[in-house]
Formats: structure tokens, C-alpha cells, sequence
């Protein structure tokens, strides 16, 4: 599963642009990875957890600055 997770933040580092995407996406590959970080306690869980926890940043962000665009009618 770590390797999974892995694999998932790869993709998921290309598709942050769209958060709905992006967001669930790393919330998988962040569940995969604590999940196999629980059993093994290996590198590639760990790197699994990095590569979605930053995801779930940048979905975040884009998803606010998004919305505040939107919402103060500069798009």
C-alpha cells in the first residue's frame, strides 16, 4: 500500500489544479500511507505521507484563492 501511496501523490502533484480532484485524491493517498506506515514504518510510507500532505496544501490553497477570486468578482 505504501507504494500506492506513492503513486498517488505522483498523480496527484499533477492534478492539485483542480481541487475537487486534487483533494480527494490526496486524501487517499494520505489514508494508504498511514494505513502502511502503521504496519511497516518504511521509507516509501513516509514519502507517501510527504507527497499528499503536500497536496493537500496546494488543493487547499487553490481551492481558496479560487473561491475568493470568484466570490470578489475579479474572474
Amino acid at each position: 500500500m505504501a507504494i500506492n501511496s506513492v503513486k498517488i501523490g505522483i498523480l496527484m502533484l499533477v492534478l492539485w489544479v483542480i481541487p475537487v480532484v486534487g483533494l480527494a485524491l490526496a486524501i487517499t493517498g494520505l489514508v494508504f500511507a498511514l494505513v502502511s506506515y502503521g504496519n511497516l514504518k518504511n521509507d516509501m510510507a513516509r514519502a507517501g505521507i510527504f507527497l499528499n500532505g503536500l497536496g493537500i496544501c496546494l488543493s487547499i490553497l487553490n481551492l481558496t484563492v479560487s473561491m475568493y477570486l470568484f466570490l470578489s468578482g475579479d474572474i
